[in-house]
């Protein structure tokens, strides 16, 4: 899969470059009659960087460097030196063909040193490396501390494994009973303090027992409102 990316990579870049130099090409190609007219202004500076460009690179990728930025570093500044060759070239040349020849010659070998380029920094994969693979050593024991289930029957010879002892489980404390809730307004029982409902009584003011001892009749009833509980 690595490998055809590389080359649909490669591809890619040759067919975006094929485009240009057909385009100059059909700019350059002048008939024989208008031969004399070609202006060489420009084209030696660039011809020059690109041949500067590339007789630094394609080396390099000879050599198998993989390094990005020492590709960068190096094309720069091969297409500097190259840019101000080609200047002196235009300024010194009677000929104006000679900086249209170095600008061919730069687009021509733009493709082989792209492509150069890219197969040296593309990835590639290390010698003797494997794909990871299932253990073949021998299966857990699940007898032990740490160990796995074992599908399937033990081995003939193996003691059967201890059964676990469970832990006694702890004496459950008897639920506390409930608290009874609070029959006055104020409840203070050690040590907490609540507030309840006053629940009214009525009776008679003497029980049927105090009438016959102290020999008096039922003096009616009376109501009881219970307001401060105190539990000592």
């Amino acid at each position: 899969m690595r490998h055809a990316r590389r080359e649909s990579r490669i591809f890619t870049t040759a067919r975006a470059t094929l485009p240009l130099l057909a385009a100059f090409a059909a700019l350059t190609a002048a008939s024989p009659a208008h031969a004399d007219e070609v202006s060489p202004t420009g084209k030696g500076i660039v011809g020059g960087a690109l041949l500067g460009a590339e007789i630094v690179t394609i080396p390099m990728a000879l050599a198998n460097v993989q390094s990005g930025v020492a590709y960068g570093v190096g094309a720069g500044l091969g297409a500097a030196a190259g840019g101000v060759g080609g200047y002196f070239v235009e300024q010194n040349v009677d000929d104006g063909r000679v900086p249209v020849y170095m600008l061919a010659g730069g687009l021509a070998l733009v493709i082989p040193a792209v492509v150069m380029v890219l197969n040296a920094t593309t990835y590639k994969p290390v010698d003797g490396v494997r794909e990871d693979r299932a253990p073949s050593g021998p299966p857990a024991d699940p007898g032990t501390v740490g160990g796995s289930v074992v599908i399937g029957a033990p081995p003939a010879g193996s003691p059967p494994p201890a059964p676990a002892t469970t832990p006694a489980a702890p004496a459950t404390p008897p639920a506390a009973a409930p608290a009874t809730p609070p029959t006055s307004l104020l409840d203070w029982s050690r040590p907490s303090l609540r507030l309840g409902l006053p629940v009214p009584e009525v009776k008679p003011v003497y029980s049927l027992a105090e009438q016959k001892r102290l020999g008096v009749a039922s003096a009616g009833t009376e109501v009881r409102m219970p307001l401060v509980r105190v539990a000592f």
